[in-house]
């Protein structure tokens, strides 16, 4: 079957809960995630300010943590274990994040579906 012959509608993507137009001959700019139609420059907008926040909240816990690990009354040993946990998610969520952003442009693969241009 040839993409062009596919009707045009909505088509899920690899990112779970959102779904992409195609227009009957190419795919749009014009996504729905959980039902609220964006396109994919403002959503990349959105999730990149959502990750702005998220990273600067860490940066803050981490910087916490380490005042409370030198000056503070609780021991590095107790510490420790949040130092390593916020400073390997400041390190792996903007990579995870990033992978979310590229699934959302890319359609599931199975019949019927048509394929990236």
């Amino acid at each position: 079957m040839r993409d062009d012959a596919i009707a045009a509608g909505w088509f899920d993507t690899r990112r779970r809960g959102t779904r992409r137009w195609w227009n009957g001959s190419t795919w749009t700019e014009h996504i729905a995630v959980r039902g609220r139609e964006t396109t994919l420059a403002a959503d990349r907008a959105s999730v990149r300010r959502k990750l702005l926040v998220t990273e600067i909240v860490l940066v803050l816990a981490l910087v916490a943590a380490i005042l409370i690990a030198l000056w503070g009354s609780l021991p590095v040993v107790t510490v420790r274990p949040v130092i390593v946990v916020v400073g390997t998610v400041l390190v792996v969520a903007p990579m995870l994040i990033a992978r979310q952003l590229r699934r959302v442009a890319l359609p599931v693969r199975r019949p019927g579906v048509p394929t990236r241009h």
